[in-house]
């Protein structure tokens, strides 16, 4: 008998490995999680954008965001700035250090991104790509 395509427990087994083992090396690198090292990322290339667009950006609702900025904020990689042209909205703008530690866990990314790939041919790289997308693109509506 066919052995049973757990494809669901497949890549949460995947993403959790990966997830942890991420967590500890950005943690060691940086003194932050994947989670914190995504908006840090984002702000690198939006720097003070504001909230609603961090929380879209990285799938967050209104209460995540907030925690995810408060630990960033504790931390002195962000900081909360009133925007001039509404002083309702509020910016988020990356530190001196907040741009060291995105670049930090960078270095650590890139070193999983190519570890994840080892092994793999071109054709392999580009086929798994594709079909990540695929799941992704389907689940997204």
């Amino acid at each position: 008998m066919k052995e049973e395509r757990r494809f669901i427990f497949l890549i949460g087994q995947a993403r959790q490995r990966l997830t942890t083992r991420l967590d500890q090396a950005l943690l060691e690198a940086a003194g932050i999680t994947a989670a914190q090292s995504g908006a840090l990322y984002y702000l690198k290339e939006n720097d003070g954008c504001l909230f609603t667009e961090l929380s879209g950006a990285l799938g967050l609702d209104k209460s995540a965001i907030t925690g995810l900025v408060d630990r960033l904020e504790n931390k002195k990689l962000v900081e909360r700035r009133l925007t001039p042209a509404d002083r309702r909205a509020i910016s988020i703008v990356l530190t001196d250090a907040g741009r060291d530690a995105a670049n930090r866990c960078l270095k650590v990314t890139k070193e999983f991104n190519r570890a994840i790939t080892e092994g793999l041919s071109e054709q392999e790289i580009e086929a798994f790509s594709k079909i990540l997308q695929k799941i992704i693109g389907k689940f997204s509506k």
